[in-house]
């Protein structure tokens, strides 16, 4: 169905036991997958990781509501970047506001049209696969070396590697252009300002040589041809 895809599966946390049998009942129909549980303990029991979105009423549960349940999924790792929506009876622009600043993509005051919540849906999952597709464009990666344009990190096994913003460009051009050779020269005007006169081939050899030990197995595909250059060999 438009908008959807069989890969999107929610969870629904809420204490009302016949609002949640209509919702699933509706976005079943629409496609989806939807778990439901009717308090913020179960639902992290749940591994709510593992969803395309939750749906978070506010509750009443003293032992962990709605607002309490959004914190630990934000603090949490594994869960910090899954999309919620809180649904709540509360519908004061200051419940809203606050709904918003813990995180979450969209409030939907109750009650609410089954046909609104499920285009507020999409609407969240489309938006935040665009944002992931930008992302990854951003991204190059070989086996499990990951450089991240965007954000100026690099990975390998998913542990941050520390390097130079020099030793950074250079890796950055050499995994643009895998199996492509480049001379000295061409090497410092990538990964030095352009005023830098100063710069000399035996630096440009230091900072890859510092560059090769930093990314440890990978370093090996760091490749020097006399007459040639240095190149970045699969």
């Amino acid at each position: 169905m438009s908008g959807t895809s069989e890969n999107d599966s929610l969870l629904l946390v809420d204490e009302d036991l016949m609002s949640c049998e209509l919702l699933q009942y509706k976005f079943t129909s629409e496609g989806y997958a939807m778990d439901i549980c009717h308090n913020g303990t179960d639902a992290l029991s749940m591994l709510p990781g593992n969803y395309s979105l939750v749906l978070i009423d506010l509750m009443s549960n003293d032992e962990m509501n709605g607002f309490q349940l959004a914190s630990r999924m934000r603090r949490n790792p594994d869960t910090y970047n899954v999309p919620f929506i809180f649904v709540s009876q509360k519908a004061s622009e200051d419940d809203i506001v606050n709904g918003l600043d813990a995180g979450a993509d969209d409030y939907i005051p109750k009650p609410f049209s089954t046909r609104e919540l499920v285009a507020r849906v999409k609407s969240v999952l489309r938006r935040r696969k665009m944002m992931s597709k930008r992302r990854m464009s951003n991204r190059m990666r070989y086996e499990n070396l990951v450089i991240d344009l965007g954000l100026g990190t690099v990975t390998i096994d998913e542990q941050p590697i520390n390097l130079s913003r020099t030793e950074f460009l250079i890796l950055a051009l050499f995994l643009r252009h895998r199996n492509q050779f480049f001379d000295r020269n061409t090497i410092r005007n990538e990964a030095w300002d352009a005023d830098d006169t100063s710069v000399s081939e035996r630096a440009v050899d230091t900072n890859i040589s510092r560059l090769r030990k930093k990314i440890g197995v990978y370093g090996r595909n760091i490749v020097n041809r006399q007459g040639l250059g240095y190149g970045f060999i699969e």
